[in-house]
């Protein structure tokens, strides 16, 4: 009975020095008795407290390693403004489509015309790409070339009478007010890295981990995608509304030209020349400006409205919420890896 009593009161003695030690442990400015001298202070993540501090203690070092706006891109106003004037193309392509849509729907443009169009625009592509592009022209890369385009323009041609018939039972205003939405969706999702400066894209993920880049780049083509089919509905859902198949197929023909052709073109002529893609940026909207003003004055001032204001006022407002950027980094951020885990 004795020798269970002085067990007991052993047990609660050093109950009373682990409850004493911890409170002073959760006293920084208590120095530990238990120690035999006060140990350093050291950063580290794990290992326990060191004795004398508390687990939340920080020294006088902890903002020496804070660094602000790190991850911030410096952009000037030229090469934003560059960069935006490829936005505008695309805008200005969308807009000479939408053109040619209105007067084929009002009879203005017959299937021949168009026809003859079609080819004139292929020729000019395949051209440009001829002189832009930076690879060696092989016969086999030619005749491929050659096989993958008319396998497109034979499925285009097979499946004119579908398309023409594919909307039949749908209003006329359904059909105006569902392309011009899908419109809307494939301008706010094209992939438009493709017309601005290598130097930006590649300055703006310099800072970012590799599991982030292959993120965005995954969100990037799935966004990117979306446009491409957003585009060809609206194209089919127009053709639907023409009277003959061959229309349908010259249309048809015409609108996939642009809509997944003339990308390529820019991008192929970007990387050879920025001046030569200023250039023919340029003449594309001054076109296009023609191309509306006599269809309608009300959509050659909003057409001017828009490509104002996203190559003048959108850069501006740009560069001067740069002035407010303010981005805090330190110990305090979560770890980062240097390596893509994938």
């Amino acid at each position: 009975m004795g020798e269970a009593r002085g067990v007991t009161m052993e047990g609660i003695k050093e109950e009373a020095r682990v409850a004493e030690g911890c409170r002073q442990f959760e006293d920084p400015r208590h120095d530990c008795k238990n120690c035999p001298q006060r140990v350093r202070w050291k950063k580290v993540v794990y290992g326990g407290m060191q004795c004398g501090y508390a687990d939340n203690y920080k020294d006088s070092s902890f903002l020496e390693a804070m660094v602000m706006n790190a991850n911030v891109v410096k952009r000037d106003t030229a090469t934003v403004m560059v960069d935006s004037v490829g936005i505008a193309s695309h805008v200005s392509v969308v807009a000479l489509v939408a053109t040619v849509w209105t007067h084929a729907l009002n009879g203005a443009l017959p299937a021949s015309v168009l026809l003859l169009l079609d080819a004139l625009v292929l020729l000019m592509g395949f051209l440009a790409l001829l002189l832009t592009i930076k690879c060696v022209f092989s016969l086999p890369f030619v005749v491929q070339i050659a096989r993958n385009f008319t396998l497109f323009v034979s499925a285009i041609y097979v499946l004119a009478p579908v398309f023409q018939t594919l909307t039949r039972s749908i209003s006329s205003d359904s059909i105006w007010a569902l392309t011009v939405s899908l419109l809307v969706v494939h301008l706010f999702c094209h992939d438009y890295t493709s017309s601005t400066s290598p130097s930006t894209v590649a300055a703006s993920l310099s800072k970012d981990a590799p599991s982030k880049k292959t993120s965005k780049a995954q969100e990037t083509t799935l966004l990117a995608n979306v446009s491409m089919n957003a585009s060809i509905v609206a194209s089919v859902l127009i053709a639907s509304r023409l009277p003959t198949h061959l229309y349908v197929f010259a249309l048809m023909l015409f609108s996939l030209e642009f809509f997944l052709l003339f990308p390529l073109v820019t991008h192929c002529i970007r990387q050879r020349s920025v001046n030569l893609h200023l250039g023919f940026s340029c003449t594309l909207i001054f076109f296009t400006l023609g191309l509306i003003f006599p269809l309608s004055r009300l959509a050659f001032v909003l057409f001017i409205t828009v490509i104002v204001f996203i190559t003048l006022v959108c850069p501006y407002w740009l560069i001067r919420i740069q002035e407010y950027k303010f981005e805090i980094n330190g110990p305090w951020d979560e770890a980062k890896l240097c390596f893509d885990l994938d």
